[in-house]
């Protein structure tokens, strides 16, 4: 059942059915000890020149003061080898994402379990002026229905994604640290969200905030004339939500060139609203059909 009162609890990392619990319970849970500084300042170096050349956004999915790092576990060997390898991580994931159905082949019952993976990685550097995002769902991609469970509690099986957001210096209310609701896991699709029920995820480096796909959050407005606020961004999802067959290793670009933009779109180059697919938080289409434009970048929804 969800706390009396919603408390954004720190729990450490090792502690891993605590951990569990508590996200069952709260929808999401600041982790203590989660990596080392020495990580974090690695990270830190090895994304900063992608940042450094990144372009404003036009557009609401973030404000224009925002630079990202893309693509980020192929550009930080750090954030892959220390964080998307981590063991216990992947305890936690596959608890919330993992799911093991039985199927008959004849009449012989067999159980397949599909694990989670990997939906997107980046980093977004909120930098100073920088407004806040709307209040939002991460699963809002997946086309989830959320049922209310605020009378029955946590169903185990409900999530299909979860975010794990680690800060590249210390996030405080004054440069943007997220806004959370707990306990928003478990509401309903009637219910919007208001930002007098957010709490802020202010924490240190080396410490993570992880919080289940159907939590309402928004990262916040940097209110400092002179900080940078970097976040480091793991997004994962049930393995089930993708393609049966990667027809995007499949065909060569060069090949897909030559189709119609309708065969392109099929085939699943497009964006599928809201802002599922992307390359870089551009459609494919425009990468593929040479019409991407990095001077001038708008959302995706």
């Amino acid at each position: 059942m969800p706390s009396a009162i919603p408390t954004l609890h720190r729990v450490p990392f090792n502690k891993t059915d605590k951990v569990i619990s508590t996200l069952e319970r709260d929808g999401a849970i600041i982790l203590t000890d989660f990596t080392s500084l020495d990580a974090v300042n690695k990270v830190n170096s090895e994304v900063k020149p992608y940042l450094d050349k990144d372009k404003p956004w036009n557009g609401k999915l973030f404000p224009p003061e925002t630079r990202r790092c893309t693509r980020l576990l192929g550009r930080s060997d750090t954030a892959r080898r220390e964080w998307l390898a981590d063991d216990q991580l992947y305890t936690i994931l596959k608890h919330f994402l993992s799911k093991t159905t039985r199927i008959f082949y004849d009449y012989v019952p067999t159980y397949h379990t599909t694990l989670p993976i990997l939906s997107t990685a980046s980093t977004i550097d909120v930098r100073p002026g920088a407004a806040s995002q709307r209040l939002h769902r991460d699963d809002k991609v997946h086309h989830v229905d959320h049922t209310d469970m605020t009378k029955t509690g946590y169903q185990k099986g409900a999530d299909v994604s979860i975010t794990i957001l680690i800060p590249g210096v210390e996030s405080t209310v004054e440069n943007g640290a997220t806004l959370v609701i707990p306990g928003s896991h478990l509401w309903g699709d009637e219910r919007a969200p208001s930002r007098d029920e957010a709490l802020r995820a202010t924490m240190v480096p080396s410490e993570a905030l992880m919080f289940l796909g159907s939590t309402y959050h928004a990262g916040g407005a940097n209110q400092t004339k002179d900080q940078n606020r970097p976040m480091h961004g793991l997004f994962f999802c049930r393995g089930t939500h993708r393609a049966e067959e990667n027809v995007y290793l499949e065909f060569p670009v060069d090949q897909v060139k030559g189709w119609t933009e309708k065969e392109q779109s099929r085939i699943g180059y497009q964006i599928s609203s809201p802002n599922l697919g992307f390359i870089d938080f551009v459609s494919p289409m425009h990468i593929i059909n040479g019409t991407y434009n990095p001077d001038h970048l708008v959302d995706l929804d």
